[in-house]
């Protein structure tokens, strides 16, 4: 049985997406899933640079046809973000005269999350639904949406929670501390619930990131400053790292904080593959996992949470600790996506 990636690259980035569709890259690697490129060429703006961009990526995605020999699997990421001539051609040559099976592994509903414009990607997720024979969703909640969309059950893959390839040891020292950790983009329009963190003291914050534009100062917020993304985790060694989005310190809110009752934030794998309690959003769909494997805090607002905290015993955070590192051991090796594909390998042979 033949296995293909999909590997989007950039200009001298082979990989040039995110943290996620990179580390996914590299375990879809690892299971033997050989990687087919389809370059993007550099933007620039007149009509040429258009043209010539739409014939490299018809000229990829004809590649990628005459690569794959009949019957093999192809494991795309998803959203695509760009317009790519002769994608949704052939691929569906790929599935109508090869009759190569299909894995779409979704990373972003657009739909769901609504932040964008979104005619491009509403086009976009019809293809999918079109060539996919099989869809790679992150939980049961957002197994539930596709399947209100009108997509048969059957076809769709429970990933569970996302893996996040890291270095940190599965011994590392995790200190006991009633606060919270919050690392990633901290800008205003990303994350505006954390210029009101304030309003919580004396509950201790402690921000590692980018785009922190506080202002004024807050004595119970410390900011860290930024680090690079391969340096993060082990700054990561205190604390709970908190899963939050939106507006709101009492709920999440807006559009990012609906988004979080159907997604796995990336920020969760990051805290758990480092080793770190968390402390999540109640009506979040990761809570149900977090609950399940015991693996911190469950909250309805933020406003609870020192009240909480106060509660949490060191041998009750030592417990959290030791329950993380199977989580840990598993997201570090990518076994959550492994075992997604895994499973839909069987479905493939019975056809």
């Amino acid at each position: 049985m033949n296995k293909y990636q999909i590997v989007e690259a950039y200009g001298r980035f082979m990989h040039a997406g995110s943290k996620a569709t990179n580390d996914c890259s590299a375990i879809l690697n690892q299971a033997g899933f050989k990687p087919v490129t389809v370059t993007g060429v550099i933007d620039k703006k007149g009509l040429l640079a258009k043209i010539y961009r739409q014939w490299h990526y018809y000229r990829d995605w004809r590649n990628v046809y005459q690569t794959l020999e009949a019957h093999s699997i192809l494991v795309l990421q998803h959203p695509f973000r760009r317009r790519q001539l002769g994608r949704f051609r052939f691929l569906k040559k790929l599935k109508k005269q090869k009759k190569v099976h299909i894995v779409s592994l979704v990373h972003d509903v657009e739909l769901i999350r609504n932040i964008y414009e979104l005619s491009f990607y509403q086009k976009e997720f019809r293809q999918m639904l079109a060539y996919s024979d099989q869809i790679i969703v992150h939980n049961a909640k957002m197994k539930e949406w596709f399947i209100d969309y009108g997509v048969e059950k059957e076809r769709l893959i429970d990933l569970e929670v996302f893996d996040y390839l890291n270095q940190e040891p599965l011994d590392k020292k995790i200190a006991f501390s009633p606060s919270i950790v919050i690392a990633g983009n901290l800008s205003p329009e990303k994350s505006p619930y954390i210029y009101k963190l304030e309003d919580l003291a004396p509950l201790s914050v402690e921000l590692l990131g980018i785009n922190y534009e506080p202002k004024r100062k807050s004595n119970n917020i410390h900011y860290k400053g930024a680090f690079p993304a391969d340096e993060v985790p082990a700054q990561l060694n205190h604390g709970f790292g908190l899963v939050w989005d939106g507006d709101e310190l009492s709920s999440c809110s807006g559009a990012t904080g609906n988004y979080l009752r159907y997604n796995n934030p990336h920020k969760l794998s990051l805290y758990l593959s480092s080793g770190l309690p968390v402390v999540v959003w109640s009506q979040a769909a990761v809570a149900d996992f977090v609950k399940r494997n015991q693996l911190g805090l469950v909250v309805d607002s933020l406003y609870d949470l020192q009240a909480i905290l106060n509660k949490i015993t060191e041998e009750e955070y030592l417990t959290f600790c030791s329950n993380i590192k199977k989580v840990m051991q598993s997201m570090q090796k990518g076994d959550y996506l492994k075992r997604a594909v895994n499973s839909s390998l069987p479905r493939y042979k019975d056809q």
